[in-house]
């Protein structure tokens, strides 16, 4: 391939790049466009994902996820290193400041995995919720992580987001864009 070549697909990246930066138009990551579509969870907010992606299998998520303490929901890609999860606590469960919340699930992971990398919480900018991330290690590489919390409807709904530490500057910018879309539906 000429060097010529080599520019000219370049730029046709970076064309891509430019164009697919909205949920609602797609995002253009690793090599390709990542159609996004509404959808509902737990009968009582929605956000846009990845059209592609879909419900984790059990057998996968009790092997990735030992804990009982697993997400309710796991979304995952097709070959399983990206996964975002969700779980709505009971409404007995009440928190009047998220923020709060959020520093006390950071310091238990803390104290539980002292050697991970954790990065300090944030707000979101479009609803009212709080994240944070961090570094953890898997047994053939590092993972990137990622945990939400939001009030929806009078519940706290946690998210979690993981995927390759080495993709998380593309990912990172696309989940806060995804939690920033979530919307309480109406209720029943």
């Amino acid at each position: 391939m000429t060097h010529l070549d080599e520019e000219i697909l370049e730029k046709r990246e970076q064309k891509k790049k430019e164009i697919y930066t909205t949920l609602e138009k797609g995002i253009y990551l690793d090599g390709k466009i990542v159609h996004f579509e509404r959808k509902e969870l737990f009968e009582s907010f929605s956000i846009m994902l990845p059209d592609s992606w879909r419900q984790m299998p059990v057998e996968y998520a009790r092997i990735k996820y030992p804990s009982e303490f697993r997400p309710q929901i796991i979304l995952t890609t097709a070959d399983l290193s990206i996964n975002m999860g969700f779980t709505a606590f009971p409404e007995s469960v009440q928190c009047d400041d998220v923020d709060e919340l959020t520093e006390r699930i950071r310091s238990v992971i803390h104290r539980a995995n002292p050697n991970y990398l954790l990065y300090s919480s944030e707000s979101l900018s479009e609803v009212k919720g709080c994240w944070f991330s961090f570094r953890s290690h898997a047994l053939d590489m590092d993972l990137y992580n990622m945990m939400l919390t939001v009030p929806v409807r009078g519940r706290i709904v946690q998210g979690s987001f993981n995927c390759p530490y080495k993709d998380y500057t593309d990912w990172k910018k696309v989940v806060l864009m995804m939690w920033n879309s979530i919307m309480e539906t109406e209720g029943v």
